[in-house]
């Protein structure tokens, strides 16, 4: 869009807010002692950083480390106080396109790799291997299992190894804790799904009779037979996490006479789009992988704001290399991203950047580091125009915005589309 399209000049400014998943990352060897943002070459966002506002965000608060639903839940106007009782289950499923109906819970849920050792299932891959291909096949095996008691279970796959577990039936509560080991790469035991209080104790039931029936149903599954012979890890089971029960939210920037729309691959972040409201934009080429088409979702967030005000575009890959300990990789996709930037070249649009949580490619894990964030206005050198800066977490703690949480900075760019 240029201004050729309609866009300048007349009636309220409008927004692009580009969300890079796990941008902030910490100070690598690899990388001479720089984070992968420091260390690339972004003369689009070095500039824009100069000429406009930059600094420091803490998506929730400081010292707390964000999901990705947390902390873009942040961005889209979540409450702080709301981020803990937000749970990724019903999230996951609405991004698949399930609108939990009462009595409902949903979980986040992966394809895994498990190996059975007596009465204990062993986790030796969280992601099995991250599967591209033949999870829907799985998926369609693990719809609608009896798991009795009038209990049904579903798998709705999403994208490589995610999904959600939907169970379905009475007198299911979702206060339950986690059968997913956690966020690391060390292979550990299935955690049992355990209730934490009285009325959730079927439905912990119930998740434990699931696992294991559906990794009886997986194992020996001809797309994880072919899987071995080539020699990948099967998906021979599923853990879950993020119980919860639907809900919904204010949409605070409708509220404020702001139209939203989300350009995503990513399922959760589109899920989490269709709770708060918001239309959504999803193309084949919009994965929530590294090899996500970035030029063509910058491309359709301009042609949104045909309708809308404001337009979220999210990029899940940063976080990736970041998870695979691959800061080289990191910096490389950043630097593509700033090239693809020219997109916006000529767009009458204030443009920001900013991310859910910081990830380090250290330890492959969520930090709660605070992330770096810009606001720049082509019609508008709000900032301090001072030339050399490298957007980047190290120039952002002395920037021109003051330190603020996920929310704050979301109220401050709304205010400059006034």
């Amino acid at each position: 869009m240029s201004e050729q399209n309609g866009k300048a000049g007349n009636g309220p400014r409008r927004c692009i807010l580009l969300i890079l998943d796990g941008l902030g990352d910490v100070p690598v060897p690899a990388l001479e002692g720089r984070t992968p943002l420091e260390a690339a070459h972004t003369p689009r966002l070095d500039r824009m950083a100069a000429t406009g506002l930059h600094g420091l965000v803490d998506p929730i608060g400081e010292g707390i480390v964000p999901n990705t639903h947390t902390g873009v839940g942040m961005l889209l106007g979540l409450l702080p106080e709301q981020a803990a009782e937000l749970k990724r289950g019903p999230v996951e499923a609405s991004g698949a396109g399930r609108v939990l109906e009462p009595g409902e819970i949903a979980f986040r849920a992966n394809f895994a790799t498990l190996e059975r050792s007596g009465d204990r299932l062993f986790v030796a891959d969280r992601r099995a291997g991250r599967i591209t291909s033949g999870a829907k096949e799985l998926a369609s095996v693990l719809t609608d299992l009896d798991l009795g008691d009038g209990i049904s279970a579903s798998f709705l796959s999403t994208d490589q190894h995610r999904g959600a577990l939907v169970l379905s039936g009475s007198g299911l509560h979702a206060a339950l804790s986690d059968t997913d080991p956690g966020d690391g790469h060390t292979p550990s035991w299935l955690k049992p799904c355990r209730p934490k209080d009285e009325a959730s104790v079927l439905a912990a039931e119930k998740v434990n009779r699931f696992i294991d029936l559906s990794h009886d149903l997986l194992r020996s599954h001809s797309v994880n037979r072919a899987r071995e012979w080539e020699g990948k890890l099967p998906a021979s089971g599923v853990i879950t996490r993020g119980a919860g029960a639907w809900f919904s939210l204010d949409n605070l920037l409708a509220s404020n006479g702001v139209r939203p729309v989300m350009v995503a691959g990513c399922n959760t972040v589109a899920g989490l789009a269709r709770i708060f409201g918001m239309d959504t934009v999803r193309k084949a080429a919009f994965t929530a992988d590294t090899h996500t088409d970035v030029r063509g979702k910058l491309e359709a967030a301009v042609d949104a704001l045909e309708e809308h005000s404001m337009v979220f575009v999210h990029i899940k890959a940063p976080d990736l290399f970041s998870h695979d300990f691959q800061p080289v990789g990191k910096k490389d996709f950043i630097e593509r991203v700033d090239a693809a930037l020219e997109t916006l070249d000529g767009v009458d649009a204030v443009f920001a950047v900013a991310a859910d949580h910081t990830t380090s490619s250290i330890s492959g894990a969520h930090s709660a580091e605070p992330i770096p964030a810009l606001i720049y206005d082509p019609l508008a050198a709000t900032g301090t125009g001072t030339a050399g800066i490298n957007f980047s977490e190290r120039a952002c703690r002395t920037g021109s915005m003051p330190r603020q949480n996920g929310q704050e900075f979301l109220k401050r760019l709304v205010s400059s589309l006034v």
